[in-house]
């Protein structure tokens, strides 16, 4: 299995350190600038690219390799966004870059600057074998995942995933192969009353006493669900609360959301049901009261059979490249493979480079050994499942 050089590792992370001090924080949402240098440096590595304009700013990102042949097609997906870096102090200042002792610091090293580059260089040592693949990989860099996948989801409207037949998502797994992770259920929950002043409490309807009843209701349903092996349980979080405008007025309007994670074979069709169910019952029950039940965020859970050819394929690239089998597990946090893999059912797997518990914390930083052992395993389990043309493969 053939190393980078140590010119293209030093390659590699410069390119890393120059997205990483490059603001990508999402909100607002401005990628073209990280899209733009990762799109140069495909260009310089002898890779296609090009920019798929989506709104002002935002651009999706495709890359290929120069020749390729027909035959199956593996997508490798990452997203160009980050969140904000949050008021805490950080020992390096977000946008550094700073590498100390093989740690890389800055926002974005872990989630997922690290993963979006680590595929590149993949790509471009796959590039420089100077063999023709048997099928096609594919690059694909997305914008707004941070947010509300909305490069994910302009990218399946355009057909991006026709004809995929596998996916791996570069999201940070401290190289373990993650073959199932969390959906997500976001509610915006509104709570419309009456006002009146607040020593006649009784002429009026209170639209945050309701709004409270309604979220402890919400905590009391029990929504079905089979317990997973690789995941944790369902989880309900109330997120922001926010309502009333003077302590001696009664309030008149209470909104709040909610964030659920849920396990697959759990519908966000029936939860939904459920609330809205659970809302009109509350109505009856005051008269004045109204609810109203918004779905901010849908994203259902992913799910691959850990035996599944492209986890075993993982499986074994991983372990030649680190020298040990890496764990197969599950992780909490969604990815754009929500947008991606449940419609289309293509088998999904998730694997980068970075401690995913450092995602969205002071201090993040990855790794530079992680970072080039992501290269050399992106690359492998691309000859494993492709090989090259004349080559024969079982799976």
């Amino acid at each position: 299995m053939p190393a980078p050089s140590a010119t293209e590792e030093q390659q590699t992370i410069q390119l890393l350190r120059e997205l990483v001090r490059t603001n990508s924080y999402n909100p607002p949402g401005r990628e073209d600038a990280v899209a733009r240098i990762v799109a140069e440096r495909a260009r310089a590595w002898g890779l296609w690219a090009e920019l798929v304009p989506l709104a002002e700013d935002r651009s999706n990102l495709l890359v290929s390799l120069p020749e390729e042949a027909d035959g199956p097609t593996l997508l490798l997906c990452g997203h160009l966004d980050t969140v904000p870096p949050g008021d805490q102090p950080w020992e390096h200042d977000p946008l550094s870059a700073d590498l100390v002792h093989g740690v890389l610091h800055g926002r974005g090293t872990v989630d997922m600057k690290g993963g979006l580059v680590a595929m590149l260089a993949a790509m471009r040592s796959l590039a420089g074998e100077g063999r023709r693949l048997n099928g096609r990989v594919r690059l694909v860099g997305l914008v707004g995942e941070e947010v509300d996948c909305f490069g994910a989801k302009r990218f399946l409207e355009a057909g991006g995933m026709r004809g995929v037949d596998w996916l791996v998502v570069g999201e940070p797994t401290n190289l373990d192969v993650v073959v199932a992770h969390r959906g997500a259920l976001w509610l915006e929950l509104i709570a419309h009353g009456k006002t009146a002043h607040g020593s006649m409490p009784q002429l009026g309807v209170n639209a945050i006493d309701h709004l409270i009843e309604l979220l402890r209701g919400l905590r009391g349903l029990h929504f079905e669900h089979t317990p997973h092996a690789l995941l944790a349980p369902p989880t309900m979080s109330v997120g922001t609360i926010h309502g009333g405008i003077k302590t001696n007025v009664v309030p008149d309007s209470c909104q709040a959301t909610v964030d659920l994670r849920t396990l697959p074979g759990q519908r966000h069709d029936e939860i939904v049901d459920a609330v809205l169910s659970l809302a009109d019952h509350l109505e009856d029950d005051a008269p004045g009261l109204r609810l109203e039940i918004r779905v901010a965020n849908d994203l259902p859970p992913v799910e691959t059979p850990a035996d599944a050819p492209l986890a075993r394929a993982l499986q074994a690239a991983v372990g030649e490249t680190i020298g040990a089998e890496p764990a197969v597990r599950g992780v909490s946090y969604y990815t754009d493979a929500s947008v991606l893999q449940p419609p289309t059912k293509v088998p999904t797997v998730i694997f980068g480079p970075g401690d995913e518990r450092l995602c969205h914390q002071p201090d993040e930083q990855v790794a530079v050994r992680q970072v080039v052992q992501a290269v050399v395993a992106y690359a492998d389990v691309v000859r494993r499942l492709l090989g090259s043309v004349g080559e024969r493969h079982d799976d």
